[in-house]
């Protein structure tokens, strides 16, 4: 009987070795889902999730809310990603590290960038770490005190 709960317990260390932060890195950004920006965000604190404030008004975040169409981004298994705002789409390469969480992200933009494109274009260019789940992402910024924050399409949030 020894012998037997020994072999669980090893068993269950192994599984529970096997999942990481790299299985998290698959399942936020391979899954080919389309995330809608829902929000940006400034903290004090990147890994509190109560401690925010918005930096978008309650007008800006009516006219992203409004229309799933737009401020959409595809992160895809091979590295690539592709999005669009309003009045403009991109496409890059996109990277990410499941120990630190650290983030990488080159766009090349097509189209005018203006207003909540602007902000919407220059938050994702600026992510250097994200957060995450397959229901919920955020990109911070290198010192990790703002995030923009993205659904998957169709989530009413």
């Amino acid at each position: 009987m020894k012998a037997f709960k020994i072999y669980w317990f090893f068993t269950l260390l192994l599984l529970l070795a096997g999942c990481n932060q790299e299985d998290d890195v698959h399942e936020i950004f391979s899954s080919g889902q389309t995330w809608h920006w829902s929000g940006s965000y400034s903290t004090s604190d990147w890994k509190d999730d109560n401690n925010f404030n918005s930096t978008l008004t309650r007008d800006e975040l009516a006219r992203i809310n409004d229309d799933q169409d737009k401020y959409n981004i595809i992160f895809k298994e091979d590295g690539t990603v592709e999005g669009n705002g309003s009045s403009f789409t991109f496409t890059g390469t996109w990277s990410a590290n499941g120990n630190d969480q650290s983030f990488s992200i080159q766009l090349k933009p097509n189209g005018n960038r203006s207003g909540l494109d602007k902000t919407f274009y220059d938050e994702i260019s600026n992510a250097k770490f994200y957060r995450g789940s397959s229901r919920l992402i955020k990109l911070f910024n290198l010192d990790k005190n703002h995030y923009i924050q993205f659904y998957p399409k169709g989530f009413n949030n």
